[in-house]
């Protein structure tokens, strides 16, 4: 029987990947910050955090370890915690490492969450290792729960610079199976994981409203004008649906070809619209 560890493994994609791997027949181990309500028959549960690498025995004699596990807002800890995995993983002889991205990922990125996603990647540098970049994770939860959450208390929907920045998604179960196929077929290196048609915000919000049966109001808001008020309202400690954070990220989005890596994993993904009907 295989063994996977999932680290984030009661996190929003994690406790999803738990879940798969463990119905596919899969020995499962996973890593959690706290431990579940309600646990899966088979699947073990271990207690942990980026502070420090987890035990040796529970990563010996293991197939795959995902990285999944971050801390938000972190760049230290995320790097550190990612070093001290790896340096755990390779001593124990696991034969595949695995670290889950974002297709927000740059060099160049502005927001924390890019940079450090690029810092850890920069880590998987071994000819076995295998770096994926979902798009937006459509499932019940993550940044896209966090939006339907909204949309279902809210009406007003902010079109920052017209919502003219594109959006490219990928449906959990497509992006679990696309992992699951990575392994089986052995493929390493870089891949970004997301659907290749190209959504302007403007146009997948309109989709998310009849998703959830809310009619919205939009408004155009400039870059320049949100940040300051998302400023201001992190220095007077007021909490809104948007942080600074989700806005650097907003605005170096880049559309990115994802045809080649789908055919040499052979997969097909669902498009948005696809998805969204999936979640009603």
């Amino acid at each position: 029987m295989p063994t996977v560890v999932i680290t984030g493994g009661n996190g929003f994609l994690g406790s999803y990947l738990v879940a798969f791997f463990s119905g596919k027949g899969w020995k499962v181990k996973a890593l959690v910050h706290n431990m579940p309500q309600q646990i899966i028959s088979g699947v073990e549960y271990h207690l942990y955090n980026l502070l420090a690498a987890p035990q040796q025995k529970i990563v010996e004699g293991t197939d795959c370890v995902i990285h999944c596990a971050y801390a938000p807002n972190d760049f230290e800890l995320n790097v550190k915690g990612t070093i001290q995995l790896l340096d755990i993983s390779r001593k124990c002889g696991v034969r595949k490492n695995i670290f889950i991205s974002s297709i927000s990922t740059s060099e160049s990125a502005l927001s924390v969450y890019g940079k450090q996603k690029w810092a850890c990647e920069k880590l998987y540098d071994q000819p076995t290792d295998l770096i994926l970049r979902p798009g937006l994770i459509l499932g019940n939860g993550g940044l896209f729960g966090q939006m339907k959450e909204y949309l279902k208390k809210k009406r007003l929907i902010p079109l920052i610079q017209g919502g003219k920045q594109p959006l490219q998604t990928v449906y959990i179960n497509d992006l679990a199976q696309a992992i699951f196929t990575s392994i089986e077929k052995d493929v390493t290196g870089l891949f970004t994981i997301a659907s290749h048609e190209k959504t302007l915000y403007k146009e997948f919000y309109p989709m998310l409203c009849i998703s959830v049966n809310r009619v919205p109001i939009y408004m155009v808001v400039p870059y320049w004008l949100l940040y300051l008020v998302l400023s201001m309202a992190k220095i007077l400690h007021i909490k809104l649906p948007i942080s600074r954070e989700n806005l650097l990220g907003l605005k170096q989005l880049k559309y990115v070809d994802t045809t080649q890596d789908m055919q040499k994993l052979g997969i097909t993904l669902k498009t948005s619209r696809e998805s969204l009907a999936l979640l009603k």
